[in-house]
């Protein structure tokens, strides 16, 4: 079966139980709630501009130079953001554009070494933040013993996790995961490019090395402000249950954001995380104690918030000076070994 087929099968049991999902909440009822948040939104919405400006802060941490502007950072992390939305799956859309989007300011080693080990900064928050959600957990919800059982384990898996992602900030990452992955049967054919560009992948090693060995204040300093910016983005769920007449506690609001998350990363081989998003949010608000079906209403909303950020991302990209090259960036997408 070849990887079309796959992507369709996928795409097809998301939809499935994305339409599920709304027959079972009901139609007239999403219509519903989708009014009463008229003024929240400008709220949802906003709550994602400290997310991003801590995303930049992090990103322009790691990136440590002066010839290169903050806005100008900002902007490409937020159109970066935009073209992650629109990616069916992974959601890496957005890093060839950054890479190639700073590569005349900075170069190309360090565009790209300074975009790698900012998404792995990214990954690695996400399991801090798992990590403080299963703690909170334990203190402020009752599980049952298999329940504590279950989160025990993952606990163990996280903490393991980002021990392996520190180990790798250390001894860098790239060239060993490009030398992985070209083993694999559809990627073989690039694996001559990437084993004569093993100097070059060294180099980049060498610059995310530099960020754990010898700048641990910057490392950390980069991480507060990634996890920072999960905190801030709880705040969208917040509002939108105070939308619909909820009255949320903020931890509350924060085991959703983190509850949804995990389960949409699990399942992040359906594209669009169609179904998967709202599926997430059904069984995370279930277990809290809220109507499990205004899952689909919070992953609605969700949706046209990214819609909208998505619009002020590509805007950004039209009249920041951000453009490059459409084939440039295509070849990039189809082959990656092109980026070096």
């Amino acid at each position: 079966m070849n990887n079309n087929k796959i992507k369709y099968i996928f795409l097809l049991a998301g939809l499935i139980f994305f339409v599920y999902l709304i027959a079972d909440f009901g139609v007239d009822k999403i219509v519903l709630n989708l009014q009463k948040t008229s003024w929240y939104f400008l709220l949802i919405v906003g709550t994602w501009i400290p997310v991003y400006l801590f995303n930049a802060i992090a990103w322009n941490i790691i990136i440590n130079r002066k010839d290169i502007s903050f806005f100008r950072v900002l902007s490409v992390t937020i159109s970066g953001y935009a073209l992650n939305y629109m990616t069916p799956f992974f959601h890496l859309g957005g890093e060839p554009f950054k890479v190639l989007a700073l590569k005349k300011d900075i170069g190309l080693n360090r565009s790209l070494s300074s975009t790698v080990a900012y998404l792995m900064l990214h990954f690695l928050s996400s399991f801090l933040f798992w990590i403080v959600a299963i703690i909170a957990i334990y203190f402020f919800l009752p599980v049952s013993h298999l329940a504590y059982i279950a989160l025990s384990i993952c606990l163990v898996v996280f903490t393991l996790v980002v021990f392996l992602f520190l180990k790798g900030y250390k001894h860098g990452v790239t060239r060993s995961f490009a030398l992985f992955f070209v083993k694999l049967p559809i990627l073989k054919r690039f694996s001559e490019k990437v084993n004569n560009k093993e100097e070059f992948l060294n180099n980049v090693d060498k610059d995310i090395s530099e960020l754990v060995t010898t700048r641990k204040k910057s490392f950390a300093a980069a991480n507060i402000f990634e996890l920072a910016s999960r905190l801030v983005g709880t705040l969208e769920f917040y509002f939108i249950l105070k939308a619909i007449g909820y009255y949320p506690t903020f931890i509350d609001a924060f085991l959703i954001n983190a509850g949804a998350a995990i389960i949409s990363n699990l399942l992040f081989i359906v594209p669009f995380e169609l179904g998967v998003k709202e599926g997430g949010l059904y069984l995370t608000l279930g277990l809290l104690h809220y109507v499990p079906g205004i899952g689909i209403y919070i992953g609605l909303v969700n949706r046209m918030r990214e819609l909208f950020w998505i619009f002020i991302g590509l805007i950004l990209i039209a009249v920041s000076g951000n453009k490059i090259n459409k084939e440039e960036y295509q070849e990039v997408l189809e082959d990656g070994s092109n980026i070096i």
